[in-house]
C-alpha cells in the first residue's frame, strides 16, 4: 500500500503566534492587512459554516490583542482543515489566505459541504492514520 502524507497543506491559518499554530507556519503580525480582500463577507460565512470535526474546551484567546474569542474547534469542508479562531484573524485583522483555498471555496458557491457524523469520522480516523504514521516514521529506528 502506497504510503499516504499527512495534508499539513491542507491546514489553513497555523500561524507562529498560536499555541495551534506551528512554528514554521507564517507570522500573523506580518499577514495583518489595513483593508478586506475581495469576497472577504463570504469567505467569512464558510469559515464559520465549516463542520466541526473536533471539539475542545480550551479557551482561545486573539495572540495580538487578548481578546477572548471562543472555544478551540477544528473545522473541515472535507477537504481542508482550519481552526475556529481563523475567521476572526480574518475579520479583525484582513489576514488573507491561500488563493488555491479562495477558489475552492468560490467554486462551492461560498457553502461548505455537508457533511454527515459518518463522514466526520471517516475524516478523523484517517488524519489520526496519517499522524500516527508520520509519528512513527520520524521515531523508526535505523535498518
Amino acid at each position: 500500500m502506497a504510503s499516504r502524507s499527512f495534508p499539513y497543506d491542507r491546514f489553513l491559518g497555523e500561524f507562529q503566534e498560536l499555541a495551534h499554530g506551528r512554528l514554521d507556519g507564517p507570522s500573523l503580525r506580518d499577514s495583518v492587512c489595513d483593508h478586506a480582500a475581495p469576497d472577504e463577507e463570504k469567505l467569512l460565512r464558510y469559515l464559520r459554516a465549516g463542520s466541526a470535526l473536533a471539539v475542545t474546551g480550551s479557551p482561545v484567546h486573539d495572540a495580538l490583542s487578548g481578546e477572548f474569542i471562543g472555544a478551540l474547534e477544528l473545522h473541515t469542508d472535507g477537504e481542508w482543515f482550519w481552526y475556529s479562531d481563523l475567521a476572526h484573524y480574518v475579520e479583525r485583522y484582513h489576514v488573507p489566505l491561500e488563493a488555491i483555498f479562495i477558489d475552492h471555496a468560490r467554486a462551492h458557491h461560498w457553502t461548505p459541504p455537508a457533511l454527515s457524523t459518518e463522514d466526520l469520522i471517516e475524516i478523523a480516523d484517517t488524519l489520526e492514520a496519517l499522524d500516527t504514521e508520520h509519528a512513527e516514521g520520524a521515531q523508526g529506528c535505523p535498518s
